[in-house]
């Protein structure tokens, strides 16, 4: 056969040949016989039980089959080259390239025919291309030794499984789900689902609801979930939805009240928790819709004024009446009469009782001349301070008080309640304050004034 070659690499054999032609075997085994003597080298270890064979891999005048035998013979390589997937199809340097351009063979036992350097390799090139988590992991961590590379796992499920919190119940696709970036990313699409999370749902965490690691079933009813959450005890039944929804958190609710009720919430009815007047749990048309159906306890009146709580106070603030006693009534409130309470003044229900308008109806009590005064406690007092104001004018009597006098309070004259029983001569209020102890008469006038008693001037 090929007389280059053997000229090159076997003369003796040929000097052989050439003398003993009887030598010579026909057809098939002369060629093997031939290409065994002449190889150029051992096969590699995964080769080496081909050594004996030479025409798996070589034909006789044909440089091309060899190609063609190594595809044959490595079908797997084959089927990635025709379809590009793999490294060998997805590498755009392998397409019109021998095999043998990579792996050359004959170099020996423990030659390296696959040169691929691990530190430079581009994963890229595979059907696993490297992501997130996954370029930090080894090499050998999912390329085993002593297997192929090609034979390392692919699918999720093939690594993760032992972690695998569904047991398997997910099926292997966990790539659904997870994201490569770290194990506890999750990345499910939920509206997918038939329960789609909207709202605050969408910050819950999977475990919230899939206590189980199962997904299928899983319970869609909010108070499936909820039901530790409410504070209703089941009293307003189980369809949450009507009051409460997932946008907001789940104490705060969105039920209509001015709608759906016959009661609209106004004011600081609008801000008051559901639970401040359906204390028992019964449902909106049993709860008392009246003022002091709610608000007897907080009924300062006691009940004196009647249950029509809405004819002075509003639902703006309770401790604020609407009801005006200027304009309401006929008694205008001027002074401290402002600032007193009702009920200081209304014993019982003020729409049913008739009440004295008279000072002294009310100051009976606080009347120091003991009624000998009369009734008409107006005509020296106003409504600015029962103690204080006087309203009398001295000047118009036969002692007006000029000097000190203006300043002096009332009983300190009027000892006795009777007005008109005071002595108007200086000794009857100053006979202790002389210090003659008049023995200069009972005219002090003559040299003192009303400005200060002690400062005296000369008798006129």
């Amino acid at each position: 056969m090929r007389l280059r070659v053997l000229v090159a690499r076997a003369t003796p054999y040929l000097v052989m040949l050439a003398t003993a032609p009887t030598v010579w075997a026909p057809g098939d085994a002369q060629a093997s016989w031939v290409e065994s003597l002449v190889m150029p080298g051992e096969l590699t270890v995964k080769h080496a039980r081909l050594e004996r064979e030479c025409g798996k891999c070589h034909e006789s005048f044909d440089k091309t089959a060899q190609e063609r035998l190594c595809l044959a013979c490595h079908s797997d390589v084959a089927a990635d080259l025709s379809v590009k997937r793999g490294f060998h199809g997805r590498e755009p340097k392998v397409p019109g390239q021998p095999c043998k351009a990579c792996h050359a063979e004959h170099k020996g036992r423990q030659a390296n025919i696959v040169p691929l350097n691990r530190e430079t390799f581009d994963h890229r090139r595979t059907d696993m291309p490297l992501r997130g988590a996954h370029t930090k992991v080894l090499c050998d961590n999912c390329h085993v030794p002593g297997k192929r590379l090609r034979e390392a796992p692919s699918y999720c499920s093939d690594c993760h499984s032992a972690k695998d919190p569904h047991e398997g119940s997910q099926g292997i696709a966990c790539e659904n789900c997870h994201a490569e970036t770290a194990w506890k990313t999750v990345r499910f699409d939920h509206s997918t689902a038939a329960f789609r999370l909207e709202g605050l749902h969408r910050e819950a965490r999977c475990e919230g609801c899939h206590k189980t690691k199962r997904f299928k079933p899983t319970a869609s009813a909010c108070y499936a979930c909820h039901e530790r959450n409410d504070k209703h005890h089941g009293s307003f039944g189980i369809k949450c939805q009507s009051c409460h929804t997932p946008t907001r958190k789940w104490p705060a609710t969105e039920f209509d009240h001015s709608r759906k009720t016959q009661f609209p919430l106004l004011n600081r009815h609008a801000s008051t928790s559901c639970d401040k007047c359906h204390k028992d749990g019964l449902a909106a048309e049993r709860t008392p819709t009246t003022c002091h159906g709610c608000h007897e306890r907080d009924d300062g009146h006691h009940g004196q004024f009647g249950r029509a709580c809405e004819t002075c106070h509003t639902p703006t603030a309770w401790k604020r009446p609407t009801f005006e006693h200027d304009r309401d009534t006929r008694f205008t409130l001027r002074g401290r009469h402002k600032e007193i309470k009702c009920t200081d003044c209304h014993r019982g229900n003020p729409r049913e009782e008739h009440l004295d308008k008279s000072c002294n109806a009310c100051h009976r009590n606080d009347d120091v001349h003991h009624g000998r005064q009369g009734p008409r406690c107006n005509s020296c007092h106003d409504e600015h301070g029962w103690s204080r104001a006087v309203l009398v004018d001295h000047s118009s009597t036969h002692f007006p008080l000029t000097g000190a006098h203006a300043r002096v309070a009332c009983l300190r004259c009027h000892l006795s309640p009777l007005f008109k029983e005071v002595a108007s001569q200086c000794v009857s209020c100053h006979e202790r304050d002389a210090l003659h102890r008049c023995q200069r008469g009972a005219d002090c006038e003559r040299c003192h004034e009303t400005s200060t008693f002690r400062d005296a001037h000369s008798p006129r």
